[in-house]
């Protein structure tokens, strides 16, 4: 798997990611958690493309923007953007949508329209909120859902459209891949996961043996990590499990890019046992408090924003995002007929133990990006209900 030159954009991309994973987390009261902040950056990234002053110094400090030159900025953006946003890979379904929903009764700056287009692969699409709110709300959700092939449904909730809304930015990401070493369904049974309050609950945990894995433990932050692939390479799972059962809150406050980036790097081929359980997650997140905190104070606010590149009188009423992924025994035919063993004549070195019966961090990582598209943490069996943070 080749590793690519890191980019300043994957640079940004890869701090704000860890930036707005903990901002989040910091008031998820210890729930399952999975988002794509790559994604919601690149949306972000479009709002600043129309903001002007104070509101774009926020962004870009936000974000993580460092660049002087706006048109290589944009250049940078569109390179980046056509990766997101190609569609499949080989066994891998990744289904991004993203649109920006101005108000039609305020014009959008065609300068905008057009660099949007051009840079982000996206489009603009006004609707009629203050006339038709909830009918709007409904255009979006169906559209949305049109594009996760009905895998997300409802990403804005009622009422989160009104006829103040001037501007809507909605971004939804429905993920599922096949691993490259597929586990066997006949060895998955339910096993004992420790919860951080010291409880114990039964998951369904998934087995596997692979003699070359991807894996390390790291002392300084206290984990293991331990790289499940994709078919194709491009995407790999990484999971990051504490030593402690009761690890990962520390963990994560610990977790910086520099760390991430070290911690994904050093690891060695190694033969590995691997527990993990068998989940569906699904979170949505109303996210202008979220950014808000994080800086873009301006952007959210009727009176403060400056988004005079985009149009008039516009600010954003809020950033709407819901992420879906399932993680099961799937895999294709083909690598599971390479797993049989080559070497008999003696006995294989005894594989490390990789158990995941307690708290995780896991990201889904681009390596063409270098950056991860998706992060989650998996603290306890999913209800049936989705995890929703407001």
């Amino acid at each position: 798997m080749a590793s690519r030159k890191r980019t300043m954009v994957s640079d940004s991309a890869s701090e704000f990611s860890l930036d707005i994973y903990k901002a989040i987390t910091r008031s998820s009261n210890n729930d399952n958690l999975f988002m794509a902040p790559t994604s919601i950056w690149i949306v972000m990234a479009m709002v600043n493309v129309g903001a002007r002053n104070v509101t774009r110094e926020q962004i870009e400090a936000a974000l993580k923007l460092r660049f002087k030159d706006e048109e290589v900025m944009l250049d940078e953006f569109e390179k980046f953007s056509k990766v997101l946003n190609q569609g499949n890979r080989k066994s891998v379904k990744l289904q991004v949508a993203n649109r920006l929903y101005p108000y039609s009764g305020r014009s959008i700056l065609p300068k905008y329209i057009s660099t949007i287009s051009q840079h982000f692969g996206t489009d603009v699409k006004p609707l009629d909120f203050e006339s038709c709110p909830d009918e709007s709300r409904i255009s979006i959700n169906n559209w949305v859902e049109e594009v996760t092939e009905q895998k997300i449904k409802n990403v804005l909730p009622d009422g989160s459209i009104n006829s103040l809304t001037r501007l809507a930015i909605v971004n939804a990401i429905y993920f599922k891949g096949n691993w490259a070493m597929p586990f066997k369904r006949r060895n998955t049974r339910d096993r004992d996961f420790h919860l951080i309050d010291g409880g114990i609950v039964q998951v369904p945990m998934m087995t596997i043996v692979q003699e070359e894995l991807k894996y390390d433990e790291n002392s300084e932050l206290g984990c293991k990590v331990l790289h499940l692939p994709y078919e194709g390479d491009d995407l790999t799972m990484v999971i990051i499990l504490p030593t402690e059962i009761d690890g990962l809150l520390e963990l994560e406050t610990r977790l910086d890019s520099q760390a991430l980036l070290k911690i994904i790097d050093d690891v060695f081929f190694r033969r590995v046992e691997v527990y993990l359980p068998k989940f569906k997650l699904e979170s949505s997140f109303a996210l202008s408090k979220t950014l808000s905190a994080l800086g873009m104070v301006d952007a959210f606010s009727r009176d403060e924003a400056d988004l005079s590149g985009m149009g008039t009188d516009l600010y954003v009423s809020n950033v709407f995002h819901k992420a879906f992924v399932d993680v099961n025994e799937k895999g294709s035919e083909a690598a599971a007929a390479t797993a049989a063993a080559v070497i008999e004549r003696c006995p294989p070195p005894r594989p490390r133990k990789f158990k995941a019966d307690h708290p995780f961090l896991f990201l889904i990582w681009d390596f063409k990006l270098r950056v991860p598209l998706f992060i989650g943490r998996y603290m306890h069996p999913p209800s049936q209900s989705s995890s929703t943070h407001r």
